[in-house]
């Protein structure tokens, strides 16, 4: 069964929030959500310590030791399963070599992961990672991660989380193309420096470019109008801060009405 017909024709998912989206945040939302993420969580010293530093400056992370890693992650899994969602992890790591048993952990345990290429804390962006993954010269990085992962055979679908406007649309295009057999598909927040709405043409083609892959569709999205709007360029679409202001009955409206339309016509690139 593929993705989207195993979010049981929900397509909204929960993104994943710093210090926010555990198990308990995401458990607490059942029957709303097609994917719920934890994360983003770390999986080796380097990005651990980047955390700590970031909560010294008053944002919120999620600290653990990674000697508890497993136990720390099975709990919040199985808090999070009460959505009746599958259930992502967003993970960072500097070091792969340090972070494979983990990743492997995770296979066992979670549906999905989403690798994150998406932070832009200065503390993870000097590591080289987050949003820096997305430059042409850390492409080969990128590669080497994915194909790591890859060779682990851990048979779940893995995720890139992406922000817009890191480089120029043609740019990550190029250099996503060349990593595009390592991952199923693309989690973009559409961010638009400088504006208070989301950068549609930046989401159009990606999703142009990558037909093939599934689209996730974040930015402001607040509305039943405004995930109409997203979900024209994407598979689905992902929320975060609306949750935190309540405001969320209008997914359920959403849900109800996108499932209709999926039932009257199937998708045209089954995955």
């Amino acid at each position: 069964m593929d993705l989207l017909q195993r979010c049981k024709g929900r397509r909204v998912v929960l993104a994943p929030m710093a210090g926010i989206t555990d198990g308990s945040f995401c458990g607490k939302y059942r029957d709303l959500f097609g994917i719920v993420t934890l994360g983003a969580l770390n999986l080796d010293s380097a990005t651990l310590s980047a955390s700590k530093e970031i909560v010294k400056r008053g944002r919120r992370e999620f600290l653990y030791s990674l000697n508890k890693f497993e136990y720390f992650v099975k709990r919040e899994i199985v808090k999070a399963r009460e959505s009746n969602a599958l259930v992502s992890v967003n993970i960072r790591f500097k070091d792969f070599h340090e972070g494979r048993r983990r990743i492997e952990f995770l296979g066992e345990h979670c549906d999905i992961i989403e690798l994150n290429c998406h932070c832009r804390q200065e503390e993870i962006v000097n590591l080289g990672i987050g949003q820096e993954l997305l430059k042409g010269e850390n492409i080969e990085t990128l590669k080497d991660f994915l194909k790591g992962i890859q060779e682990l055979e851990i048979g779940k679908p893995i995720l890139l989380k992406v922000r817009a406007n890191v480089v120029p649309v043609d740019e990550l295009i190029d250099n996503l193309n060349k990593v595009k057999r390592y991952f199923h598909g693309i989690h973009l927040d559409c961010f638009n420096p400088g504006k208070d709405y989301p950068d549609m043409e930046y989401l159009e083609k990606i999703r142009r470019c990558f037909r093939d892959k599934i689209v996730i569709g974040n930015n402001s999205i607040n509305s039943l109008s405004d995930g109409e709007r997203m979900l024209k360029y994407g598979d689905l679409i992902s929320v975060a801060r609306c949750l935190l202001k309540g405001n969320v009955k209008w997914i359920a409206q959403f849900n109800r009405k996108t499932s209709r339309e999926l039932s009257c016509s199937p998708l045209e690139n089954p995955r």
